[in-house]
């Protein structure tokens, strides 16, 4: 039987132990040593949680394993697989945090043991950070009253990860591949991040280089007992964003096909069958889409991104802006519209050629200009228009009611028809609050189209808009009831051929505009 057959899956086998066998990240892996240690003298730090962030594939969960492993403690483990509203997270997590475990007891180890309180992805939480009733945790976590009351999906997981990190005796450590996900893309993103970075350290994991990948090759080809041929060992690397996982996946399919010596060949034919199961996330692939000048490596780092064609335009276009020079912009502009175009054609084909030319204009448009600084690398930044009008408060009622009138789904008017109707409500852009057209074409109320320009009821600018608005409902429902009847056809012709001159005489743009 040979090697490859005696084990299932070889990144559980060569799963690190201990810190000391983690590869790269070694600054991160320093301040959580510092941070671990405070934890074992005694003396708990202020900050109770550690939150790892990252792309997949860099050890974050990894991590959190070895060091129960290495100090002895106990861990519990709750995954993005299990069920988390705050009911779970209280029972599992939460009131094992405060008191130590049954196993540290029994052993006598009470006094220095720990117990690791492991969430893992918790991006993935789902919902808000709204809580959930003392009195309906408590119905369910009562065995006689579970059945009757029930939380559904993640409800109030959030909120009690927060009170889990507050009252915590032991260390909690969270990892996840996009805080921003976690967050959440709301207007009240911020303030979520404050809260929970309050009560934890954020560690930034980073994707490993060449020189750490070759160490985890050659530390796995000596267990197993091959050799590997060193054009072999750089070409079976050479791909890969710096994702361990799925190196040592790698590792054991070029094994299984091969005796004891693995050449170059081997390794050509495995890239030509197999598909990375890795991304790049998408601060570092437009870093380096800025960087490359080629087109063929821009289009390959886009394909690796955590972002699809629809969100990696939106990210151009907002980070274009800092990254170029004006005449630049412009001279890009033209490719960044055919990719807007092209996107927009998945709507009218099952193809996708849509989204191979979405990617493919893009990535060209961002390597074909000069950069403002090419010797430093770009500052990447979150694209903000992608956090704004998406409070619960503007969207629901007003998403609802537009979907019904055009007989669509929410998601697509959320998707497609909303980020066009805010930017012709955005004052910067020329929205003018009272100017009622455009809601009225689109049967609003006076609350919905104060939403559209974001002002909350409770202003005293809300008022004066609601009773201007009434007024001009109301002007338009008397002039239909009394319009003349006694117009000849040469004046009705000349009427619909004239331009409008009462609505579109202000800055305020128009739907046909887009």
């Amino acid at each position: 039987m040979s090697a490859t057959q005696g084990i299932e899956d070889w990144t559980e086998k060569y799963r690190p132990m201990k810190m000391s066998e983690m590869e790269g990240n070694d600054s991160q892996l320093r301040r959580i040593s510092q941070w671990l240690d405070r934890w074992t003298k005694g003396t708990n730090p202020e900050k109770r949680g550690l939150l790892l962030s990252g792309p997949p594939g860099v050890g974050k969960t990894t991590l959190a394993k070895a060091v129960a492993k290495e100090r002895g403690w106990t861990i519990i483990e709750l995954n993005a697989s299990e069920e988390r509203n705050a009911a779970s997270i209280r029972r599992a997590a939460t009131r094992g945090s405060q008191h130590i475990s049954l196993d540290a007891f029994a052993s006598g180890r009470e006094k220095d043991s720990k117990t690791v309180i492991l969430l893992d992805e918790v991006d993935h939480l789902s919902g808000g950070f709204r809580q959930i009733s003392e009195e309906k945790i408590n119905k369910i976590l009562s065995p006689e009253e579970e059945e009757a009351a029930t939380i559904r999906g993640d409800s109030g997981g959030k909120a009690e990860l927060l009170n889990l990190l507050k009252n915590t005796e032991q260390p909690v450590i969270m990892t996840c591949n996009d805080p921003m996900r976690l967050w959440g893309s709301g207007g009240s993103w911020r303030s979520n991040r404050d809260r929970v970075m309050r009560m934890a350290e954020n560690i930034q994991f980073k994707r490993v280089g060449k020189l750490h990948m070759r160490r985890i090759c050659h530390r796995v080809l000596d267990g197993e007992g091959y050799s590997m041929d060193p054009e072999a060992v750089e070409a079976l690397i050479e791909g890969n964003p710096g994702d361990l996982r799925a190196l040592i996946r790698d590792l054991q399919a070029v094994c299984a096909n091969s005796d004891k010596n693995i050449d170059l060949t081997t390794v050509k034919s495995l890239s030509e069958i197999s598909e990375r199961d890795s991304q790049i996330d998408v601060f570092k692939a437009l870093r380096e889409v800025y960087k490359s000048r080629s087109g063929k490596e821009a289009n390959q780092l886009l394909m690796n991104s955590d972002k699809d064609p629809d969100e990696m335009l939106a990210w151009f276009a907002w980070n274009n802006q800092s990254v170029f020079a004006g005449k630049t912009l412009s001279e890009i502009s033209n490719a960044m519209l055919l990719a807007d175009r092209a996107l927009a054609t998945k709507f009218t084909n099952r193809a996708y050629r849509s989204w191979y030319w979405g990617s493919v204009l893009t990535s060209q448009a961002a390597v074909s200009g000069d950069l403002k600084d090419p010797a430093s690398d770009q500052y990447i930044a979150y694209p903000n228009f992608l956090r704004r009008g998406n409070e619960a408060w503007r969207t629901a009622s007003v998403i609802e009611k537009m979907a019904e009138n055009l007989g669509s789904s929410k998601a697509s008017v959320r998707e497609d028809l909303w980020p066009n109707i805010l930017a012709v409500h955005d004052k910067e852009l020329g929205g003018e609050p009272n100017n009622f057209s455009l809601a009225m074409r689109l049967n609003l109320s006076g609350e919905e189209h104060l939403a559209l320009h974001g002002i909350p009821k409770s202003r005293k600018e809300a008022k004066i808009i609601l009773k201007a608005f009434d007024d001009a409902v109301g002007n338009t429902i008397m002039d239909e009831v009394f319009e003349p009847q006694g117009k000849n056809e040469n004046h009705i012709q000349k009427e619909e051929s004239s331009p409008q001159t009462s609505d579109d005489t202000g800055t305020q743009f128009s739907l046909d505009s887009f």
